[in-house]
């Protein structure tokens, strides 16, 4: 059935081409992409049951029109959203651009529910260096967290400096203000955390530098700043933002997406399980934690070509539809093979117990889950040492602070790709999360994420290790990483 230039088609190559790339960004550990992971997943957080609400109209004009919507409602998070899925859609052959109403011009400011004007994600450069300068002491400004990491092929950064305000931010001030700086295409990293106080920023249109301490520095070709300041608004540049920018009108919140019954029988067991694949993915993208214990790639290439064939089981009607969709979910348990089978076995179980269906539903699912043992948690199977030689992913350092009057503890994260190991039949190279508490040191230089290097373990005491990579281009001391 060719849906070439419809709505409904574009909705379906959208979930197909997401996840095309997920598996991209995840097959192969040396060009593991975190962010493409995450952000690509989050898109169908909101968006699934949208997509097979379309799907299972009635009529060919019902899904047409149901499909407009949820690309409505999917492009209406914002530019990057719209862009991304502008793209996806055209490399699937389908101009979704001309089925999108208009973009929405979003304000340079705006104000809280207490006309109080906030501060907004603003490009790195030399009058904003300026403007951060004047409102905080950088100069006495200390390092709360560091993240470099590689995003495919290129380096990413992530500073959060805290600073004490140049200005009186009154009563209400509360915790130091945190300046939260993204760096893209970063090209020198020296950083070491018995050196993590003082800040200077120099901005210029090829290059941003961050110097961090006596000799510490972070280069890259640009980078944003957000602040996370209560007061911002009684600072030089937020009194000035204030003058310029119009008094709070009252805006409609978001359109909700329409309410509609939801998938019913086969239907919505398929729909809950996009949807909880689509969230565990989330989740290894945007927990660093997680990242090596969730096989991303078995779950995206488990699913491959759904968006397309819940689009053809959906066109069909009564007992074709259920059958339809029950051989599609059985599909992706073949798909996933041994190492997911248990996990669908448990998802299948749970949706069986949370949901109204209808007892052929429910005796087809039993029938399907009964000869299969259940996970409770999806899990790839951890070493307990750290691999002998490995290439650096990423690399994260959290100083012990108190926020919001809670403690909390240093630490940091390295996320390494490592070869296979033992008697490993696979010939993929693998992720490996290893997580130091109450650091003692954590020392990173870019050559780091030069290419694959010597790691080292070497016990100070029972409790104390230190994890050094290459020649010492990363050094982490600190409590045992866990299992």
């Amino acid at each position: 059935m060719t849906r070439q230039g419809t709505a409904l088609g574009a909705l379906g190559s959208l979930l197909d081409r997401s996840l095309a790339q997920i598996a991209e960004a995840s097959a192969d550990a040396r060009t593991y992409d975190r962010r493409t992971i995450n952000e690509v997943a989050d898109a169908w957080d909101n968006n699934t049951f949208p997509l097979f609400d379309a799907a299972t109209a009635r009529i060919s004009v019902g899904r047409e029109r149901r499909a407009r919507a949820a690309l409505a409602w999917m492009a209406e998070l914002g530019s990057e959203r719209r862009r991304w899925m502008v793209e996806q859609a055209a490399a699937a052959g389908h101009p979704v651009e001309r089925l999108l109403p208009p973009p929405v011009a979003r304000p340079l400011r705006t104000r809280d529910y207490q006309g109080h004007v906030t501060p907004s994600v603003m490009p790195l450069t030399a009058d904003a260096a300026l403007e951060l300068a004047t409102d905080y002491d950088l100069a006495a400004a200390e390092v709360r967290s560091l993240l470099i990491e590689r995003v495919g092929t290129r380096l990413t950064g992530s500073l959060v400096l805290v600073a004490s305000r140049r200005y009186d931010g009154g009563a209400q001030a509360g915790d130091p203000p945190e300046l939260h700086l993204l760096l893209e295409d970063v090209t020198d990293v020296r950083f070491d955390s018995d050196d993590r106080r003082g800040a200077v920023l120099r901005c210029r249109a090829e290059e941003t530098v961050i110097g961090v301490g006596a000799g510490g520095r972070l280069r890259a070709t640009s980078g944003t700043v957000y602040l996370d300041d209560p007061t911002w608004r009684l600072s030089t540049a937020g009194r000035a933002a204030d003058q310029r920018t119009p008094p709070r009108e009252k805006r409609p919140r978001r359109t909700p997406e329409r309410r509609r019954p939801r998938p019913e029988a086969a239907a919505l067991v398929a729909a809950r399980l996009v949807h909880i694949v689509m969230l565990e993915i989330r989740v290894a993208g945007y927990a660093t934690h997680y990242a090596d214990r969730i096989p991303v790639r078995l779950l995206a290439g488990a699913l491959v070509g759904a968006g397309t064939d819940i689009l053809d089981a959906g066109a069909l009607r009564g007992g074709r539809r259920e059958r339809a969709f029950r051989d599609l979910v059985e599909t992706w348990i073949e798909n996933g093979g041994p190492a997911l089978a248990p996990w669908f076995t448990d998802e299948l179980r749970q949706v069986a117990s949370s949901e109204l269906l209808p007892d052929t539903t429910r005796g087809w699912i039993e029938e399907v889950t009964a000869q299969r043992a259940a996970l409770p948690h999806l899990g790839t199977g951890q070493d307990l040492d750290p691999p002998l030689k490995a290439e650096l992913r990423l690399a994260e350092y959290t100083a012990a602070h108190t926020r919001y009057k809670t403690p909390r503890d240093s630490s940091a994260v390295v996320l390494l790709a490592h070869p296979p190991t033992g008697e490993s039949p696979s010939r993929n190279w693998r992720l490996r999360v290893l997580d130091v508490n109450d650091v003692s040191r954590f020392r990173l230089r870019s050559d780091a994420f030069g290419g694959p290097h010597q790691v080292r373990t070497d016990g100070e005491t029972v409790s104390r290790e230190s994890l050094i990579l290459g020649q010492g281009s990363l050094d982490v001391r600190g409590s045992k990483p866990r299992p």
